[in-house]
């Protein structure tokens, strides 16, 4: 793991934006780079060590500086604060949107039309659970923003990053974010090269965190005229300083690691994390199969929930809610596309939303049943030249995080446990293999021996949310593994 060093830098792409941030960090003093960029160097509390950095406009200056920072500096984190449009009609101007995904959206194919290639980083998980916490408390603004200014709406949604300023109500390229973006709420022009290069360099945290200024929609000279781009900054700027506040003090998280020897024994918060409290027996599952009955043209999908060891019983009145909530919670984290139909149901027991697309092979959906269960589900990627569903253990290991991340975001029910449980459902028509290896074989090996009945792992361990959300990566990968456990075959396999 990396060590910590105490550092951690913040970008911005415009001047203003820049005039934000260092406003509110003490002690600064220049320090120029050798290929002339200057930096300024202050600290944030007792803790932090913050250097600051104007990159200019758009995602390849943001890409070089931010590698170029990385390098000298060898921070913890890095930021880009800043303004952004707003794509949602439901954000106030000066609402602050954290990326919890950037979209780099000019990525594409053009033929007789434009098929969208967008390249997409998540959020750091890390940064992202600070951002939260951090606006737990309603006061978390009080001393960061002038007198009398209430702390603003902050939104935990997908922005959309390209090379282009958007400010009209009705265009082609309006007309592409509408229709493949239309999760996405915020737009601007340094994100994506911004996290591409902290992707790049050692997987150094990353989170962008927009300031929303206009609406882009033409209107931009009335907003910016109306002051807001000075607001949308210091908005963002103050909840910038908030995250970095709420991270571990530097040295934290190495300190709570066990140590190499082996009569270590004071490691309660890894041991929470890496071995939940055994149940005498399973949670009882209301599996897919059961909640929604499989089509007749469903391939192999992979299922995950999070089972309330709490006996809940939500009202149908919040059920009907939470209906309308699992489309607009699955359309702005990308689970379902832009374009296509979602269906929702509410039944006595659950609310549903779903897609069904037999022409792809596609079975996405969410779920929340009135006993507090989350539940969600993918088809699992195919080959295209072997035409069958393709189990991947790398690929598997990283869904079944990103969807327990997904379920997490659900709705909140407060004080309470879960058990995470997962499925193949069929498991017949299979094959295991890395997907790099599948686009370019012409056999695979069927898993199981084209044997019927889903591979399902019991919901048997219990975390409470906050150390799920922390242990995210262990958890998943012991899912995983106990999943493939059971695709361990026999050397008479069929062979496809």
């Amino acid at each position: 793991m990396r060590s910590s060093s105490g550092k951690i830098v913040v970008f911005t792409a415009l001047p203003l934006e820049y005039r934000a941030v260092r406003a509110r960090v003490l002690d600064l003093q220049r320090i120029d780079h050798e290929a002339g960029t200057i930096f300024e160097r202050g600290r944030i509390g007792s803790d932090w060590e913050v250097y600051l950095a104007q990159v200019g406009q758009g995602n390849q200056g943001a890409a070089i500086l931010t590698e170029r920072a990385i390098r000298m500096i060898g921070p913890d984190a890095v930021f880009f604060t800043g303004i952004a449009g707003g794509m949602k009609h439901d954000m106030a101007l000066g609402d602050v949107v954290v990326a919890t995904r950037v979209f780099a959206y000019h990525g594409g194919k053009q033929e007789d039309t434009f098929k969208t290639r967008p390249e997409m980083w998540p959020a750091s998980h890390r940064l992202e659970q600070a951002a939260r916490f951090a606006v737990l408390d309603p006061h978390w603004a009080q001393a960061l923003l002038p007198a009398g200014r209430d702390a603003p709406e902050v939104h935990f949604k997908p922005i959309a990053a390209g090379e282009v300023v958007v400010n009209a109500q009705a265009s082609t390229l309006q007309e592409l974010l509408d229709e493949h973006y239309n999760g996405v709420a915020a737009i601007e022009t340094e994100g994506a090269g911004f996290v591409g290069a902290a992707s790049m360099a050692d997987q150094v945290p990353a989170l962008v965190i927009r300031g929303i200024s206009d609406r882009a929609d033409g209107s931009k000279q009335h907003t910016d005229d109306g002051g807001f781009q000075l607001i949308a900054a210091d908005n963002a700027a103050a909840l910038t300083i908030a995250v970095i506040k709420a991270l571990p003090s530097p040295g934290a998280v190495e300190a709570e690691l066990p140590s190499s020897r082996s009569d270590t024994v004071d490691t309660p918060r890894i041991t929470s994390a890496l071995f939940g409290q055994q149940l005498k027996e399973p949670l009882s599952v209301a599996w897919r199969r059961k909640l929604l009955p499989l089509g007749s043209s469903d391939s192999a999908t992979m299922e995950v929930h999070l089972l309330s060891e709490d006996s809940l019983r939500l009202p149908m009145r919040q059920m009907n809610q939470l209906k309308d909530n699992l489309v607009s919670l699955g359309r702005s984290e990308a689970f379902f596309t832009a374009t296509e139909e979602v269906s929702s149901v509410l039944e006595a027991d659950f609310a549903a939303a779903y897609v069904r697309d037999p022409r792809h092979s596609r079975s996405v959906g969410l779920v929340i049943t009135r006993s507090g269960q989350r539940s969600c589900w993918e088809s699992l990627p195919r080959s295209s030249s072997l035409h069958i569903p393709v189990l991947d253990p790398e690929h598997t290991q990283e869904r079944v995080a990103d969807l327990l991340r997904l379920l997490l975001r659900f709705h909140d029910v407060p004080r309470t446990r879960f058990a995470p449980a997962m499925a193949i459902d069929p498991a017949e028509i299979l094959t295991v293999m890395s997907l790099d290896a599948a686009r370019v074989s012409n056999s695979a090996v069927l898993a199981r021996s084209g044997r019927g009945g889903p591979v399902q792992i019991l919901p048997d361990e219990v975390w409470d949310a906050a150390t799920i959300g922390a242990a995210v990566p262990t958890i998943a990968e012991e899912l995983s593994l106990r999943l493939m456990h059971h695709f361990r075959s026999p050397h008479d396999l069929q062979q496809f």
